[in-house]
């Protein structure tokens, strides 16, 4: 008997060249092809500028039938996505939200509980004035974040401000010049992903300003980059390789007539480094404080 296969298609409306400049997709389709490796599941990668592009790409391939399925990353508040594959009658995995339209196949987020994961060690050591670079407001997971984020401030007294970037290096550069030049300026800054934080890190340094001792920074997603920085970034632990192959095993399980299917998103852990110090210490403080470079202590 012939094997059948299975062609899911994931769309990602992203620049070409922040694909590159950031390791977060990249890894995860390493890890959703390194399960599918050998079975009758083959994973097609597009990339667009926009959605209408991403729109129009998925009423192709439903009238071609060129993919059985779709994964959907990213979700919006408002998307116009889950009415549009419900139409089209194609299959759909929406991995990585908050919030899945009910009765769908998804890998679900704790984004909540992961932004409360960042804050905390921040204000543990004595950050009042804390200011975020997320990603695109439009994302229903910055939304998220967001919302959190304020939630905590209120709770702990903190001084939140939150800029809008792209996640793009440029965008971390033009929030950071910002940040800094406000009086008081903030003493630490999270960043949404590695691209924003590093070019954080070297506007800051450019502006005389010293990590950590007179800002902390700390990032969403830790990366390779992130741990050979200088000082090592702070980071939630980076499961995007773990979400790839969970989505390819959740991809298995529909095939095989699982519907639908649940599955949640790997922990998240916050990794203390050289980057996060006490407010007001002295470098020597901080230091002995921390590992060796590029080492993690997990809490």
């Amino acid at each position: 008997m012939a094997t059948v296969t299975h062609r899911w298609g994931m769309v990602l409306d992203r620049p070409r060249s922040l694909y590159t400049a950031e390791s977060y997709y990249a890894e995860v389709t390493d890890g959703i092809e390194e399960v599918l490796r050998g079975s009758a599941v083959i994973l097609f990668l597009h990339q667009v500028s926009s959605m209408e592009e991403e729109v129009a790409t998925y009423e192709r391939w439903a009238r071609e039938r060129f993919v059985d399925g779709v994964i959907i990353v990213d979700l919006l508040d408002d998307d116009p996505r889950p009415a549009l594959l419900e139409r089209l009658g194609l299959r759909t995995l929406y991995a990585g939200a908050d919030t899945p339209p009910s009765g769908a196949s998804a890998l679900t987020s704790e984004n909540v509980e992961w932004t409360r994961s960042v804050l905390t060690p921040l204000v543990q050591a004595g950050h009042r004035r804390i200011a975020r670079v997320s990603g695109p407001a439009r994302l229903a997971h910055t939304r998220v974040r967001s919302d959190a984020a304020r939630s905590f401030a209120i709770e702990h007294d903190v001084e939140l401000t939150t800029l809008e970037g792209d996640y793009s290096a440029a965008s971390g550069r033009e929030a950071t010049l910002a940040l800094l030049q406000r009086d008081p300026r903030p003493t630490a800054i999270i960043y949404d992903n590695d691209a924003m934080v590093l070019a954080g890190i070297a506007t800051a340094r450019e502006m005389g300003v010293s990590v950590p001792e007179q800002l902390s920074v700390a990032v969403w997603d830790d990366s390779l980059s992130c741990r050979l920085a200088h000082p090592p970034v702070a980071a939630l632990t980076d499961n995007s390789h773990e979400l790839g192959r969970l989505i390819a095993q959740a991809l298995l399980r529909m095939d095989d007539g699982e519907a639908p299917v649940r599955l949640p998103h790997p922990q998240r852990q916050w990794l203390a480094r050289a980057s996060v110090a006490p407010v007001g210490a002295a470098v020597r403080t901080a230091l002995s404080a921390s590992p060796s470079r590029g080492a993690d202590r997990p809490r």
